[in-house]
């Protein structure tokens, strides 16, 4: 793929994330998305057949930058800290990447992007798998047990982060989801841990 193709394609996705930033609620169509990346539409889909397409190319994007930064997460904090640092790294992407969290909490799909639905589904439970491995290691690695089992933390712990997502969507993005979180996370951890 040449240069020219991949600026052009990333050019596209970020315009539809900024759109999905919009306070009020823009439909999002291939002639506004062409009009506002300064492009013809018959270019927007020479890079990507159809609109599902660019959603499921960003929510590749997403897997891509955040999986990896989850092993790297493990292998460099104490592991009582991986699952609050976890949920930490989902919101501060969604408010680094405002128009993501209108994508992870489906409010930006149709009944056209249903397919990107299930994509979404699947990391959320991938998510809870991380999460939920990371209280198993901890119980392994202190030979301590949680006060509520590594399934129930994690369905917790996740039920918070999408919860944050929900609010800082439904603020306008006002609201700081990360900064909330880390108290949540202060409370949970008693909780949680021995």
């Amino acid at each position: 793929m040449t240069e020219d193709k991949v600026s052009r394609k990333t050019q596209i996705m970020q315009t539809l994330a900024r759109m999905l930033e919009e306070k009020e609620p823009v439909k999002i169509t291939t002639a506004e998305l062409a009009r506002r990346t300064e492009i013809t539409e018959a270019a927007i889909y020479r890079h990507f057949p159809s609109k599902r397409k660019i959603y499921e190319e960003m929510v590749i994007f997403f897997e891509s930058n955040i999986f990896p930064r989850i092993e790297s997460i493990r292998s460099n904090h104490p592991s009582e800290e991986v699952p609050g640092l976890i949920v930490s790294l989902i919101l501060s992407f969604c408010e680094t990447n405002k128009g993501f969290a209108k994508i992870l909490n489906k409010q930006a799909l149709t009944a056209a992007e249903a397919k990107i639905d299930d994509k979404i589904s699947l990391i959320f439970e991938r998510l809870n798998v991380e999460i939920k491995q990371s209280f198993q290691f901890y119980e392994r690695e202190t030979k301590k047990k949680l006060k509520i089992n590594s399934s129930s933390s994690a369905d917790l712990l996740m039920s918070c982060m999408e919860g944050q997502i929900q609010a800082f969507t439904r603020s306008n993005f006002k609201k700081n989801s990360l900064t909330d979180w880390q108290a949540h996370w202060n409370l949970l951890k008693d909780s949680i841990f021995v």
